[in-house]
């Protein structure tokens, strides 16, 4: 054991490939966009008319659409060993689909885009996750933790920027649509990045093109305690709703988003290079039950204090999970089942997000705000539970051959 700690260690302090950094730093940008529309989206929707259950309903659609689009473009990214071509498709639509916002004057056409948004996003997800896997083996926890780093920095950026926007235009749709049209601008600057700086990773032209979709017993329980705790969470935008319940200003919706997000960015990369060393679940079942206080936390705060102090946490859940869970996949499964692996993970716990959300507020606009929270707190701690069960004995030597190839 103390050779395996020193050989994770060496490991661990090796440099981060080109590719990494590059598609980091277009997650960064595509970021940026994403989030400088996002935390102003649910705002924009209740200014048209829109119900909290059609705000989650939108969210839902979008985690939808991004949810089958990763199933595709996954398995098709390991079928043509494909990863950079789908990764640029993908940016290339949601690129396209954030500024036509501006021009929005319904609900459904917001519907429409947002469908067209998550159809770009599931199509570069999966590879894009297989192609830095790919690129950084031994060292997969740090390199998804560096993007996970610098891809937040973006959600940081673009909801100040929202914000700073809100604050110098007159309330109203038009400060609204001035940040869909400038989400154009950073969805370029993603495209170039890909185009001129990341390569296809040579171990994806050389594998084997057989189909070995033999999934290993812990893939399946990650796969489904995930995808119970997704059936009852409640979404982004459902939040930041709650906390403009909870009477923080519209305006500073954005901003708060934003703050949350920057704890998420400074954490990630040392719990990405921590689990390298100590391994992926720890951090994953902590994340998990850590969703469950934040939503226990959202159900009962009562004052805009305590609703900012129920962020922190919900800004560690992203932090001990997003990370540790793409490059615990990875460490599953070999390099040519990759992108299907991913592309399944994706596409059900999507789907099952989908449900949660529109299902949370439901609950809300029916019942309470606190049996909506309620009742997503309690499925984040049973799929935290269901994780743990990887923590048996007979499913340890699966886990100890973390980084193995």
């Amino acid at each position: 054991m103390i050779h395996y700690k020193q050989t994770m260690a060496q490991r661990s302090a090796k440099a981060l490939p080109r590719n990494v950094i590059i598609v980091a730093f277009v997650a960064l940008a595509s970021g940026f966009g994403q989030d400088l529309v996002a935390p102003a989206l649910p705002g924009f929707l209740l200014a048209l008319g829109a119900a909290r259950a059609d705000i989650g309903l939108v969210d839902g659609l979008l985690n939808g659409a991004t949810a089958l689009f990763r199933l595709v473009s996954g398995i098709a990214s390991d079928r043509f060993r494909n990863r950079k071509g789908m990764v640029f498709l993908g940016y290339a639509i949601s690129s396209v689909a954030r500024p036509l916002l501006a021009f929005a004057n319904t609900f459904p056409f917001v519907a429409v885009l947002r469908i067209a948004d998550g159809v770009g996003k599931g199509t570069k997800d999966a590879p894009r996750d297989a192609l830095v896997a790919d690129s950084a083996t031994g060292i997969r926890g740090k390199a998804f933790g560096f993007h996970r780093l610098v891809d937040t920095a973006g959600s940081v950026f673009g909801p100040l920027a929202a914000s700073a926007i809100l604050l110098s235009f007159a309330p109203g749709l038009e400060a609204y649509r001035v940040i869909f049209a400038l989400s154009a601008v950073p969805g370029i600057i993603a495209l170039l990045l890909i185009a001129i700086g990341v390569r296809e990773p040579q171990r994806v032209r050389s594998a084997s093109t057989k189909k070995r979709h033999s999934f290993s017993p812990a893939f399946w329980i990650f796969l489904f305690g995930s995808t119970i705790a997704m059936l009852t969470r409640a979404n982004d935008a459902l939040v930041l709703v709650r906390a403009a319940d909870a009477g923080i200003p519209q305006v500073w919706i954005p901003a708060l988003f934003g703050a949350f997000t920057l704890l998420y960015a400074l954490v990630s990369y040392p719990i990405g290079i921590l689990s390298d060393r100590v391994g992926r679940l720890p951090f994953l079942v902590i994340g998990w039950f850590t969703l469950a206080l934040a939503e226990a936390g959202f159900a009962f705060a009562g004052s805009v204090s305590s609703v900012l102090t129920v962020f922190v946490l919900y800004g560690l859940f992203y932090a001990l999970t997003e990370g540790s869970g793409r490059a615990f996949i990875a460490d599953l499964i070999p390099t040519e089942s990759r992108g299907t692996a991913y592309a399944l993970f994706h596409a059900i716990t999507g789907g099952a997000l989908i449900l949660g959300g529109f299902g949370i507020g439901r609950i809300w606009d029916a019942v309470s705000l606190q049996s909506a929270f309620s009742v997503a707190a309690i499925g984040s701690a049973l799929g935290a539970l269901i994780l743990s069960t990887l923590f048996i004995k007979s499913l340890r030597p699966v886990l100890v051959s973390q980084n193995s190839e």
